[in-house]
């Protein structure tokens, strides 16, 4: 029975699949579509696959450097000590130049103001440089800066941050903790299924983030903010800054404009306004704008008040170039339901923001240019 179903749901995703190609109308449409995304798709994995070899090879070589570095790099004479305990410092001591730092044959004597709590892990740091035999530190420390002058001021030193835990991967973690996700995956089976559906379950949630390069919050939309999805566009429209702006700043013109958005009022001052969009099938989404910058003819960003369903961010920026033409650009941040997930979904059933902010974007332009009324009232099915 169960061959059967999967044989019958294999034919009917065949069926599917060939009618939506060979259509007689849209088929050859649909087919150079898919033939692009395929180029597409194709110039990307080379991409990823030229930053992974690149950064595997720069990092091999900076372990070789390391290694070095720890092994043979002891006999080097007092003032490339001296630079090499400066530099250490600064990782670990919040005010450097509040210490004075005296290296004689490989014997260093830290003097000066240091704050007690930094004074053990610097130590330990200076005594770990290769070249150095003996520190000395006859610095004096305090509980806290108060009556010290060169312990004055705000800053410290930037420790470093795990690579797991960084908002960004490098390609070379991405490969790595791909690799991994999938092996647990595959030993997952055979485990006891409550211990398997477990591994089974970090193993995805690893892979979508090395796939992403999105930190969980962003993912998950979990404790992102305004943040979890960043879009922008830009376009070109043959016409001074003057006559495009009066169009980009009344967002009453925005209904005739955009067949998406549904309703726009504006509070009494101007700063606050009241949206109503079409959103994924139809459904209309409310929200409630601030406006947090203005240069009139240049710039407007604006953001959603707290306790929205939608959160987001923007700016529009309105740039005059040659011959008279404008450019205008759009930057999004938003942050939807189940954040990078929900907007995969929303572009999987056709409400993908950014292909929508392209279309708005085209529209506009026809508008400024021919001069007549806007293509395609009303929202989109």
């Amino acid at each position: 029975m169960s061959r059967t179903i999967s044989a019958a749901g294999l034919g009917a995703v065949g069926g599917m699949v060939t009618e939506y190609l060979f259509d007689p109308e849209l088929g050859r449409t649909r087919r150079a579509r898919v033939r692009d995304k395929g180029v597409h798709l194709t110039h990307e994995f080379r991409n990823a696959t030229r930053a992974v070899v690149c950064d595997v090879v720069n990092r091999s070589r900076g372990v070789v450097k390391s290694i070095r570095y720890r092994t043979g790099g002891r006999n080097v004479d007092d003032e490339v000590l001296h630079e090499r305990v400066r530099a250490e410092l600064g990782r670990y001591v919040r005010h450097p130049h509040a210490v004075e730092v005296r290296v004689e044959s490989g014997r260093v004597t830290l003097t000066g103001d240091l704050l007690e709590k930094e004074s053990r892990r610097a130590c330990r740091a200076v005594a770990s440089i290769p070249g150095v035999r003996t520190v000395n530190a006859n610095w004096t420390t305090h509980r806290d800066a108060t009556g010290v002058p060169r312990l004055q001021g705000e800053g410290g030193p930037r420790r470093p941050v795990p690579e797991l835990l960084q908002q960004r991967w490098s390609p070379t973690s991405r490969f790595l903790t791909g690799l991994a996700a999938a092996l647990v995956w595959s030993l997952s089976g055979r485990l006891p299924r409550p211990l398997g559906y477990l591994l089974r379950g970090g193993s995805a949630v690893l892979a979508l983030r090395a796939a992403t390069n999105l930190p969980l919050r962003r993912l998950t939309g979990i404790g992102a903010g305004r943040r979890a999805i960043d879009i922008q566009n830009a376009i070109t429209v043959n016409a001074p800054p003057q006559e495009v702006w009066p169009l980009l700043s009344d967002y009453s013109l925005f209904t005739r404009l955009m067949p998406d958005v549904l309703e726009v009022r504006r509070s009494a001052d101007g700063l606050r306004s009241h949206w109503s969009v079409a959103g994924p099938a139809g459904v209309p989404i409310r929200f409630e704008a601030v406006e947090t910058m203005r240069e009139e003819g240049r710039r407007i960003a604006w953001k959603t008040v707290e306790g929205q369903l939608i959160a987001h961010t923007g700016t529009l920026d309105l740039t005059p170039e040659n011959t008279g033409r404008s450019r205008i650009q759009v930057q999004l941040t938003y942050n939807p339901v189940f954040g990078a997930v929900g907007h995969a979904m929303a572009v999987l059933f056709g409400a993908d923001p950014a292909h929508k902010l392209q279309e708005d974007l085209l529209r506009l332009k026809s508008v400024i240019e021919a001069g007549r009324s806007p293509v395609g009232a009303g929202p989109r099915a």
